[in-house]
């Protein structure tokens, strides 16, 4: 409880002091400090719902500052954490968001305990930013625990329990435990489409049609990724965000069946989508380029796929977390760009901080490390450092063998 408190004068002392016109108004006539904490949070989740995150920040920091007050404090508290970082979470904030995450989950295991089912939404909203951070041990901790509480509470048929699922399964795919991940998919799917969440359903398919892809099933994955497609167009609307996400899965399977040109259209439209619904600094906007720069890459456009690779770095390097896998991998796909146009002088040190942002999101062992090791080992045997590439190799084959084991068990 102590811990907590600290938490509180804390998050009291740097949030804004800031105060919207309209929150101040209403307040005047309230009757306690109370009655104006519930009204400007209520004006918050409006801000919130419009897209107006920085009123929405103002007004439940505020509310945050009014609630830390009563004492002893209240499940309300928590409701304004978990409403705050949802904004900073929506604004790709992701440290922000999992600091008050972190402070929801602390106070409702004081008020309720550590096991107790209303832990659940903070923890699955806290795997999701772990998992945006590149944070995948903290991300499957977090998803264990929630999982935990599901099963405690025999919720795996609740839009919660689903909610774990997605989340656990999104640290298993970055393991590499493909077979464990699509089965979670598969039953978080069917809680979805039970319950009738479109969104939920949609961002699923899309995850569904991901691992698959990993697992080498092209074929039905890009029948999911159409499908997501869909789905979010009648359900959601032409615009909206996972619309681009399905456009841009779409045109990943259609670059690993060789259609650059088919995959560089999709992506466009992706690009077009995203920028309506993001700000040019958005990691979105970064994730965008990256795809577009491999399509030119496969069409041998190695000056434009360049270009998409830097404008990408340069977004994601300032909207992500340094050691961000999406980092490591948009600096190896430039690597691999001056690579192959025998710029190895440029391509080597991008080699050297790419492997090393993988190491630290991933863990040294992780077979998702296998390209960019390959393409490492590559430039190096082209610059005749035949040592350095044999340990390249030896790495490889390690990891390659330890995963062929796992996946026996």
């Amino acid at each position: 409880m102590e811990r907590a408190f600290v938490v509180f004068l804390l998050l009291a002392s740097i949030l804004p002091a800031a105060q919207s016109p309209n929150s101040d108004h209403l307040c005047h006539a309230a009757q306690s400090i109370r009655e104006c904490a519930v009204i400007t949070n209520n004006l918050g989740t409006i801000y919130f719902s419009t897209g107006r995150y920085s009123d929405a920040e103002i007004s439940f920091s505020r509310a945050i500052v009014l609630w830390s007050t009563e004492t002893p404090p209240s499940e309300d508290l928590a409701k304004a954490f978990r409403n705050l970082a949802a904004v900073y979470q929506a604004e790709a904030r992701y440290s922000d968001a999992a600091t008050v995450y972190e402070s929801d989950i602390e106070l409702r295991t004081v008020l309720a305990g550590p096991s107790d089912i209303s832990l659940l939404p903070a923890l699955n909203e806290l795997g999701v930013v772990y998992v945006e951070k590149g944070d995948t041990i903290r991300a499957e901790r977090t998803s264990a625990r929630a999982m935990s509480i599901v099963r405690a509470y025999q919720a795996e048929q609740t839009n919660p329990g689903a909610d774990a699922m997605n989340n656990l399964a999104l640290a298993y795919r970055q393991q590499g435990r493909l077979a464990d991940a699509e089965n979670l998919y598969r039953q978080a799917l069917a809680v979805y489409r039970h319950n009738s969440e479109p969104a939920c359903e949609v961002a699923v398919l899309n995850n569904l049609g991901r691992v698959l892809a990993d697992q080498g099933e092209q074929k039905e994955a890009q029948r999911i990724f159409e499908r997501a497609i869909d789905e979010a167009q009648q359900r959601l609307g032409p615009a909206h965000p996972d619309v681009a996400v399905g456009f841009g899965n779409l045109a990943k399977a259609m670059i690993a069946k060789g259609k650059y040109s088919d995959a560089a259209a999709l992506l466009r439209r992706t690009e077009q989508i995203d920028r309506q619904n993001f700000g040019p600094g958005h990691p979105r906007i970064g994730f965008d380029l990256d795809n577009e720069g491999i399509a030119a890459a496969g069409r041998k456009r190695y000056s434009e796929a360049e270009q998409f690779f830097k404008q990408s770095a340069a977004i994601l390097e300032k909207a992500l977390p340094p050691n961000h896998p999406e980092i490591g991998n948009v600096l190896a796909r430039l690597a691999d760009v001056y690579r192959l146009q025998g710029h190895l002088d440029e391509s080597e040190p991008l080699y050297d901080r790419a492997l090393k942002t993988l190491e630290q999101a991933w863990g040294p062992e992780n077979p998702q490390l296998l390209s960019t090791l390959s393409s490492y080992e590559a430039l190096l045997r082209t610059r005749q450092e035949y040592a350095e590439a044999e340990s390249m190799q030896v790495r490889s084959t390690k990891i390659r063998v330890a995963q062929a084991l796992r996946n026996l068990n």
